[in-house]
């Protein structure tokens, strides 16, 4: 990837912080867009190399000036509200950051020709049953029909799971019941999560960057794994005999199943690589040159399941030393 200047509004995140190390090894500069002062003082203070911006991504005025200051070519947006039990008692406040927000976003790159524009979105916006998946399938089609009207600019979005050891994930707060012998409350035993790594993550962020032609919604193809599986593999990892755990009620806005490209995409969805798919708009000026449709399932976290409990271990240990 030649090297860019490369914007990312919620730089702080887990995932942020993700990008800004591996672009940084690539030779990219960073601005780091975000509302949280404190994490960017903390995170990035004494790191030259890095532009700090300290700013909401629901003030467009503030993104305006920002990007015609630093005339970013690449924008990752990873800016959110992303708790989906809080987000259903504030749907208010989610639609301000995710939809507005991102619109916000994507009117700021328009105006100041960036080059491509990135919207990180979540499974939870395919076939979404809650608010802050809701907002997130609104802001990929705001990015799909900036993407239509623009001339320059490439917009895209990226879905993806659950990132082991991320802020919020469930894992390492189960970890840290088991090693504290306290008892892991669990929704149910054949809930199911599509999961992967930090490091993956970034690979399908900037698989999207590199590749996206406009207006697509990137996917990976990941593994799901049922929460019995999880907690077997808890077990090992934490070398104890057995998980205590109780059996608690879903949480306002969970699913059972977590779908990541549903039966009406199929028509619409291609094999970009190895790793990735890309689904197409249904409405675009420009000329998409994939070739290799996509030939398999939907994307439901029932339907690739994976009960390799050595695995999915080694997969979390992983997942845990990419986050150190």
């Amino acid at each position: 990837m030649t090297p860019k200047k490369v914007l990312i509004t919620g730089g702080t995140g887990s995932l942020g912080r993700a990008l800004i190390k591996r672009l940084k090894s690539l030779g990219m500069q960073i601005i780091v867009y975000s509302r949280d002062e404190g994490k960017q003082a903390l995170y990035f203070g004494r790191d030259k190399d890095i532009i700090r911006v300290v700013g909401d991504v629901r003030d467009l005025d503030k993104l305006s000036t920002t990007f015609r200051i630093h005339k970013p070519d690449y924008v990752i947006h990873a800016a959110a509200l992303k708790r989906v039990d809080d987000m259903e008692f504030h749907p208010d406040e989610c639609v301000k950051t995710n939809v507005i927000g991102s619109q916000n976003v994507a009117t700021a790159a328009l105006k100041t020709d960036v080059e491509k524009c990135i919207l990180i979105s979540t499974d939870k916006a395919c076939q979404p049953v809650n608010v802050y998946g809701s907002s997130k399938f609104i802001a990929e089609r705001v990015f799909t029909n900036f993407d239509f009207y623009s001339e320059s600019t490439i917009f895209a979005s990226v879905r993806y799971g659950n990132v082991i050891a991320s802020r919020g994930s469930f894992i390492p707060l189960w970890m840290s019941l088991i090693n504290d012998n306290k008892t892991v409350p669990v929704t149910d035993l054949e809930c199911s999560r599509f999961l992967f790594t930090l490091d993956d993550a970034v690979d399908t962020v900037l698989g999207a960057l590199n590749l996206t032609q406009g207006g697509e919604v990137f996917i990976p193809k990941i593994k799901s794994y049922n929460l019995e599986t999880v907690l077997k593999s808890l077990r090992v990892l934490c070398d104890v005999d057995d998980v205590d755990y109780d059996i608690v009620n879903m949480r306002p806005g969970e699913k059972i199943h977590e779908d990541m490209l549903a039966i009406t995409e199929l028509d619409f969805t291609y094999e970009v690589g190895e790793k990735l798919l890309a689904v197409l708009p249904q409405y675009s000026r420009r000329e998409h040159t994939y070739d290799k449709k996509y030939q398999g399932e939907h994307f439901n976290s029932s339907l690739h399941l994976s009960d390799d409990v050595e695995e999915l271990a080694d997969l979390i240990k992983t997942g845990i030393d990419d986050k150190e």
